[in-house]
């Protein structure tokens, strides 16, 4: 089974490979490793650099599920004024379950920077997100249903930098 994560955590676009490897059946854990560079990103209207630093982790869960780790990361989100944000601990863990017909039900707890495409009447975005927040990605990776549910608080990066 793949992931293939149109929206997810934002480093996760540095850890590509690792996401894009067949999860076994049995419960499997990878050492997390490194995980640093930088890469741009769109806000509406203007594009962004985040740079990351940490480690990212994939672990291999029964009954079709994985959770993603990201100990010690360290995300700084800038623009091209040179205005960033940073946020050190952005460590959250992120939960995929992946459906019978090929969608994934996902699910980030803690703190957690997200991308977001542009789909169902939203633009596209960066969000940090603390608590529990959930969303549905169908077959081929597109949104369906809102942005976010359930109880965490969500912040627009891109808003903050705009200002």
């Amino acid at each position: 089974m793949k992931s293939t994560i149109a929206r997810t955590l934002v480093p996760a676009a540095l850890a590509a490979a690792a996401l894009d490897a067949p999860a076994p059946a049995a419960v499997a854990a990878a050492a997390p490793g490194p995980i640093e560079g930088s890469f741009t990103l769109s806000c509406p209207g203007f594009k962004v650099v985040l740079t990351a630093d940490g480690k990212v982790g994939v672990i291999a869960l029964p009954g079709d599920r994985e959770k993603i780790i990201w100990p010690g990361l360290s995300v700084t989100v800038s623009d091209k004024s040179g205005e960033s944000v940073t946020y050190n601990g952005a460590a959250g863990v992120t939960h995929i379950q992946y459906l019978e017909d090929g969608s994934q039900f996902v699910t980030a707890t803690g703190p957690n920077l997200i991308t977001v495409p542009r789909a169902n009447g939203h633009p596209v975005g960066v969000y940090f997100t603390t608590g529990t927040v959930s969303w549905t990605l169908d077959s081929k990776g597109r949104e369906v249903g809102g942005m976010f549910s359930g109880s965490g608080t969500v912040t627009d990066i891109c808003a903050e930098l705009a200002d």
